[in-house]
């Protein structure tokens, strides 16, 4: 799955660094960190509620304007997420069940970037794939939307550093086996996000 989001990856960033060099377009790189907390919508029994997440990844910004670049980018994000469930037994009461699952996830996002003066807000749809051990081996992929808003410090004449607050708001799909059917689960999730970025 990895080596699968790699190329995809590559496979998109390639020709847009051909393309944004052949019409000499400034190309920049952003690396970034962020932390934050998220949940699923609508969980509130069975399995998944909601979970402190990490994330790290970079990436291309090609500037098409003076104000709006083109984003698109490969994030690793690992969730530690609080599980739960209520089990209710008639007469005798009910009882609470919960445990703690970690997640790992592949994300791609695309996203249109407008920057003024030292502000930004970043938006876009994203793609997402649970891998290694993942809370629930039948979960399909995830998708939705990206919103970051910001600021930009400008170090020097090519670097400036970026700090954000990302909000994420998706759907995950996710296959039944035992009801031979798939579904989905609505989630939302925020993380401040700091970030560098370097102009090639």
């Amino acid at each position: 799955m990895k080596k699968t989001f790699t190329i995809l990856t590559l496979a998109i960033l390639l020709p847009l660094f051909a393309s944004a060099q052949y019409g000499r377009k400034p190309v920049s790189i952003v690396s970034h960190l962020s932390g934050g907390y998220g949940g699923f919508m609508g969980k509130s029994s069975a399995t998944r509620i909601d979970h402190w997440m990490g994330a790290v990844g970079a990436e291309a910004k090609i500037g098409w304007t003076s104000d709006y670049s083109l984003l698109i980018g490969l994030d690793y994000q690992f969730r530690y997420m609080n599980t739960g469930y209520t089990s209710h037994h008639g007469n005798y009461g009910s009882s609470i069940h919960n445990a703690i699952l970690r997640g790992h996830y592949l994300r791609v996002p695309v996203r249109l970037e407008y920057d003024r003066n030292w502000f930004y807000a970043a938006f876009g749809p994203y793609l997402e794939k649970g891998f290694g051990n993942m809370p629930d081996k039948d979960e399909l992929f995830g998708f939705g939307v990206d919103l970051e808003l910001g600021g930009r410090l400008k170090l020097n004449r090519v670097d400036h550093l970026r700090i954000g607050l990302i909000t994420s708001a998706g759907r995950v799909l996710v296959y039944e086996p035992s009801y031979s059917f798939s579904r989905s689960h609505g989630e939302l999730n925020f993380m401040l996000r700091v970030g560098y970025e370097h102009r090639l």
